[in-house]
């Protein structure tokens, strides 16, 4: 598994090049190859999938280590964008998403962590798993959009239309797919909070405990309903919106990705 993480690395590190330089050509093209870049990315994801999903066909054992849920949490967000990019306006999104996803790989092989699985056939614990891990996916996306508009939102009070700022779409769209994502996410997050807070005897067979997984779980989802309640009574947008989004993904992936990497890595 490691040789073939580090060639996805490769093979991301290159897409995120020609993203960079597609859009250093922008100017002069005016046109993004985006039909070129899909059908790129497709069969990478589909070894990438390949490279998870066996070891759980073969050992009937879902893998939650580490190193396997970086790998897992990047392959979702690659895969929400591929598929998005075929209903929404994602342009921009590249020149984050292949930096982050090459970068992510590589600390997923440096730091590998434990290879811990549990059986597949408890039903409600792999629900459980499998919401969290799509709203970590969904929410990674949500956040590189608000990075972007961020950079956008700085461009444009600093009123500098750079190539950037031409290439990346409208600010208020990237504001309504940001919100609209966070929307979907926080219903995944809220099934994943009330299965693994509630249901926990019948998710994980004992109590829920007051760990900082729940802790931190619970505030990211205080967070992103924060945010949707005032975006939906005020309209709020803008960079304390962006902000709070990232505060809210920065705050999910200490519940879960930083406590494994802590228990895992640091403190094996």
């Amino acid at each position: 598994m490691p040789i073939i993480l580090i060639c996805l690395i490769l093979v991301y590190a290159g897409l995120a090049v020609f993203a960079w330089l597609q859009y250093k050509k922008e100017g002069v093209r005016q046109h993004y190859p985006l039909k070129t870049e899909l059908a790129i990315l497709a069969p990478i994801l589909l070894v990438h999938g390949a490279v998870l999903v066996l070891p759980v066909l073969r050992d009937q054992v879902l893998v939650m280590g580490f190193g396997y849920a970086v790998s897992l949490i990047v392959w979702l967000m690659l895969t929400m964008y591929w598929a998005g990019s075929f209903f929404y306006r994602l342009k921009g999104l590249q020149l984050l998403l292949y930096p982050c996803a090459a970068f992510s790989l590589l600390i997923a092989v440096i730091f590998p962590g434990h290879y811990v699985g549990y059986k597949i056939s408890n039903w409600p614990f792999i629900l459980h798993v499998s919401g969290s891990l799509l709203a970590y996916g969904l929410f990674g996306i949500v956040t590189l959009l608000a990075v972007l508009i961020l950079l956008l939102n700085r461009n444009l009070h600093k009123h500098r239309f750079s190539p950037f700022t031409k290439f990346l779409p409208p600010l208020l769209s990237l504001e309504k797919l940001m919100f609209q994502g966070m929307a979907v996410g926080f219903l995944l997050l809220t099934f994943s909070v009330i299965s693994g807070t509630f249901f926990a005897e019948v998710v994980f067979g004992k109590p829920v405990e007051l760990s900082h997984k729940t802790v931190f779980g619970i505030l990211s989802w205080l967070i992103y309903g924060g945010l949707l309640l005032k975006r939906n009574m005020t309209s709020w947008r803008g960079k304390q919106a962006a902000l709070w989004t990232i505060a809210g993904f920065v705050s999910l992936m200490l519940a879960y990705v930083g406590s494994k990497f802590v228990l895992e890595v640091i403190l094996p």
